[in-house]
């Protein structure tokens, strides 16, 4: 296909996930992750690494200063939506206290942006592995739409950044092997550069995409190490950026502060279960179409040897590390929140597998397509804390350690967060038709986590986790919200119908 065509195709997959994410925003930052993130990084535009006491818990204090656990990548990565909203919040009259939850909104749609990257680049990964081009799309959407990735493109959870990072840096290496151009595994390693500063836990992926180029470089030793290099250099500078990072806070390269859960004692077999195949975090339960790699396995391994050892060895190497952790759950989230930074891999097998049958398993790829999205409209309506709140598993009341720990919405189907979302979805919608939904005036500090008063927090139980709901709940005029939703609306709608025109043009033959 032409290639400019293909562009044209790779702009409007963008705009339809970013667009779609952004109609179900949040626009909120709820978790101590992110609310730590964002103060981060909003101190960096102060050029301050320490972050105002009081707020959040997960951090550690230093000379009389709080630093945040986390690393400082995505911190890095979100500024310029920082930048952004300080400069609308400057352009218009807001209150102090708006200013403030209008920039966490802003900044809550960062992922929404690389939800949108990571189906533009598992699109072009897909046509190098010669998948047709309305396979390809299927498959791309399936991945954004029908699966446990979608809610978080609402949040910004960094799972979705390592995500993009990971299968960026395998996309740029699949170019070298084709191309042998070696500008993609200069890009392939700031792309491993940057999945490190956002989580260091990326680092369990290097040997595997290093051994990848090993294998796929031309065979003289010199030529090979000559390509290691080109990719490993920015990983070098990372681990510079990493330990200024660490110095700055603490006076040790080394120490990251870090005192969360650091264990890797939950037997395999229980974190295995609960991650792959249990009511309450699996991922074949979260992510139906997931189940479509039992058939995908054995023609990949046929038709891309070496791509399929790497990335089968990726998913089962991250499996097994998160398996061992001792939250394997992730918990306070949609599915295997831990999965997530794998789980684009597992559709580049589906896509192929899917190229050569997919006459004959249309029926049940559609069929496990709608039911993704039926689960995935629990989780994008309702805030993932909620449910656990309504049935008392949040506030935890056991450590993470103990057997019982979160056992009810784990792994008892009664208590299984799919079904707990819909019984709140229909609950709260019989609410709102009968005029019933809750209204915030009291708010407390807009730095907080949580910004309303505690007397008025038992009402978010009753509340729609989107922006146009939250807008009203504050008092917002519904008049302006049903104009803002039209041209919302009608903007996806025809973005959709022209893209669905574009296709119909190509015809199958691509």
């Amino acid at each position: 296909m032409d290639s400019k065509l293909e562009k044209q195709i790779e702009r409007k997959i963008f705009f339809i996930v970013v667009l779609i994410s952004l109609f179900v925003s949040g626009a909120r930052l709820s978790t101590s992750d992110e609310n730590a993130i964002y103060l981060l990084s909003e101190r960096l535009t102060n050029f301050s690494l320490d972050v105002p006491n009081g707020i959040i818990d997960n951090g550690s204090f230093h000379n009389g200063k709080f630093y945040i656990w986390a690393e400082i990548g995505e911190a890095i990565l979100i500024l310029p939506f920082i930048v952004f909203a300080k400069f609308l919040n400057f352009i218009f009259p807001f209150s102090e206290n708006f200013k403030i939850l209008f920039s966490k909104g802003i900044v809550s749609t960062f992922n929404a942006f690389i939800g949108g990257l990571i189906a533009v680049f598992l699109y072009k990964l897909l046509r190098k592995f010669s998948v047709k081009l309305k396979v390809a799309i299927w498959i791309v959407f399936g991945l954004c739409f029908s699966t446990f990735l979608f809610p978080y493109f609402k949040t910004i959870i960094r799972d979705v950044q390592i995500a993009f990072f990971l299968l960026l840096a395998f996309y740029f290496l699949y170019e070298f092997k084709s191309s042998n151009v070696k500008k993609y595994l200069i890009f392939s390693g700031i792309s491993v550069a940057f999945g490190f500063l956002v989580k260091m836990t990326f680092l369990l992926n290097v040997p595997f995409l290093s051994l990848y180029l090993f294998f796929i470089s031309k065979k003289e030793k010199q030529e090979q190490i000559k390509n290691l290099f080109y990719l490993l250099i920015p990983l070098f500078f990372a681990f510079m950026i990493f330990g200024t990072y660490n110095y700055l806070r603490f006076q040790n390269f080394f120490e990251t502060g870090y005192h969360g859960g650091t264990s890797f004692s939950t037997p395999l077999y229980v974190g295995l279960y609960g991650l792959l195949f249990s009511s309450g975090k699996g991922m074949f339960v979260f992510a139906p179409l997931t189940i479509l790699i039992f058939y995908s396995t054995k023609l990949f391994f046929e038709k891309y040897h070496s791509e399929a050892i790497l990335i089968y060895t990726i998913i089962f190497s991250n499996l097994i590390l998160y398996a061992k952790y001792i939250a394997w759950g992730g918990d306070g989230s949609w599915g295997p929140r831990y999965l997530i930074s794998i789980l684009p891999l597992f559709f580049i097998p589906i896509g192929v597998y899917l190229n050569e049958n997919f006459i004959s398993l249309k029926k049940i790829f559609l069929l496990l397509f709608a039911l993704g999205i039926l689960i995935q409209i629990g989780g994008v309506s309702t805030y993932f804390g909620n449910y656990l709140r309504s049935i008392g598993e949040f506030p935890y009341t056991k450590k993470f350690d103990d057997k019982e720990f979160m056992q009810k919405s784990h792994f008892n189907p009664n208590y299984s967060p799919i079904v707990g979302h819909w019984k709140m979805f229909q609950e709260n919608f019989v609410e709102h038709i009968n005029g019933n939904f809750p209204k915030f005036s009291n708010l407390k500090n807009p730095n907080a986590r949580i910004p309303i008063s505690q007397d008025e927090e038992k009402k978010l139980l009753k509340t729609f986790d989107f922006w146009f709901m939250y807008a009203i709940y504050i008092g917002i005029s519904s008049f302006i919200i049903l104009i803002l939703l039209t041209i919302f609306i009608l903007t996806i709608l025809l973005l959709i119908l022209n893209f669905h025109k574009m296709l119909h043009l190509i015809g199958d033959r691509n």
